[in-house]
């Protein structure tokens, strides 16, 4: 399960690159505010997979009745 993962950003040759170490991810964008947000809908996105999953799997280890 996705707990709050910290997100790096950097700037490299003009554009922001932000990573999210926890999820292996990486996103760009052309601004510190787009990567930062590019990043926050990456993990949303896999939160709500990892919900799916859990919904499709009910016996898993992170279920909780």
């Amino acid at each position: 399960m996705i707990t709050d993962p910290t997100i790096h950003i950097e700037e490299i040759d003009g554009q922001f690159v932000a990573t999210v170490p926890a999820l292996g991810a990486t996103v760009t964008g052309s601004t510190h505010d787009e990567a930062l947000q590019n990043a926050v809908r990456e993990i949303q996105t896999r939160r709500i997979a990892e919900a799916e999953e859990r919904k499709h799997h009910p016996h898993s280890k992170d279920h909780t009745a």
